[in-house]
């Protein structure tokens, strides 16, 4: 009987995972569309390469800078890269921008994007989930 309930368990941790790592991709991938598209809007594209995902802890400072956008693009990538790999027993997986501005970007101070376009775009990852297999 043991055996069996640490297989029930197993699977159920198996598919909380992947549940974890496609909302999280997906909420990634929703934020870095263009504005028009309900992402992030774009003026030197520092906000929208700031969406960071990390697993344990949250990510508290911008990376790069409106000048260098790339090396907050390649932190991006290395923090997919950690949700890709994710196992529960690694913590909680956290999204974060810190760009000083991107509360007024949600609130809609840019024509580019819809107000609430942070909100929205976690909306249509929860929404958009579907458990295969």
């Amino acid at each position: 009987m043991a055996d069996q309930i640490r297989v029930v368990i197993q699977a159920l941790e198996g598919v909380t995972e992947q549940v974890i790592k496609k909302l999280a991709l997906d909420v990634v991938a929703n934020l870095s569309r263009a504005g028009a598209e309900g992402g992030t809007p774009v003026d030197t594209g520092w906000a929208r390469a700031n969406w960071l995902a990390n697993v344990g802890s949250s990510i508290n400072e911008p990376s790069g800078s409106p000048e260098n956008v790339s090396q907050a693009e390649g932190d991006k990538q290395s923090g997919l890269g950690k949700v890709l790999t994710y196992k529960l027993s690694a913590g909680s997986v956290y999204i974060s921008n810190n760009v000083p501005y991107i509360l007024r970007l949600n609130d809609g101070h840019s024509g580019q994007a819809a107000k609430g376009f942070v909100q929205a775009a976690i909306q249509e990852a929860v929404t958009g989930l579907r458990l295969v297999g």
